[in-house]
C-alpha cells in the first residue's frame, strides 16, 4: 500500500510540474498571440504580422471551401484584411489555453473566442462578427492557426451596394 501511495504521490507531482509548465508556456504565448492579433486592428503593420507568420505555418482559413492553407495564403489573406478594412478592433471574450487532443492537457496553444468590427474601406459599411481562433507559437512565430466565423458572410454583406458603383461609373 505504501508502494502505491507512493506511485500516486510521484504521479501527482509531475503531472502538476508539468501542467504548470505548460501553462506558463501559455501565458507566454498568450502574449504573443496578443500581438499577432493586434496586427489587424487600425493602424495595420503588416511587416509585423509577417514576422510573425512562420513560414511552414499551416492555417485553417475562414472562408467558403478554402480549407487549409500554407504561408503565402495566409500573407494574401493578412493583406486583403489589413488593406480593406479600417477602424478594426478585436474585443476578446474569453482567452482560454488550449489542449492536446490526445492527454487533454494543457499544451500551450492559445485560444480565443472575440468579437471583431471595424468598416470596409470601399462601402463604408460596418461589420461586426463573432470569432473563435486558435494558435500554436514556436519561437515566437504562430505555426499553425485557424479561423471559424462567417468570412464569406461578412465581407458580401459589407460590399458596396450594386447602384453605388453603377452611379459611379
Amino acid at each position: 500500500m505504501k508502494k502505491f501511495m507512493l506511485l500516486i504521490s510521484v504521479a501527482l507531482v509531475t503531472f502538476s510540474c508539468s501542467n504548470t509548465q505548460d501553462m506558463t508556456l501559455y501565458k507566454a504565448n498568450l502574449e504573443v498571440v496578443k500581438k499577432y492579433i493586434s496586427t489587424y486592428e487600425s493602424p495595420t503593420d503588416f511587416e509585423l504580422f509577417k514576422e510573425m507568420t512562420a513560414e511552414n505555418i499551416e492555417h485553417q482559413s475562414p472562408m467558403y471551401g478554402v480549407g487549409k492553407v500554407g504561408y503565402e495564403e495566409v500573407l494574401a489573406q493578412g493583406e486583403f484584411y489589413m488593406n480593406g478594412f479600417e477602424n478594426v478592433s478585436f474585443k476578446a471574450d474569453a482567452w482560454l489555453p488550449g489542449v492536446n487532443e490526445e492527454t487533454l492537457l494543457v499544451d500551450g496553444s492559445v485560444r480565443v473566442y472575440g468579437t471583431w468590427s471595424g468598416n470596409n474601406v470601399a462601402s463604408g459599411k460596418e461589420f461586426s462578427v463573432d470569432t473563435y481562433h486558435y494558435f500554436m507559437v514556436e519561437n515566437g512565430k504562430v505555426i499553425v492557426s485557424g479561423d471559424y466565423f462567417d468570412a464569406t458572410g461578412m465581407v458580401m454583406a459589407v460590399q458596396p451596394d450594386v447602384a453605388e458603383e453603377s452611379s459611379e461609373e
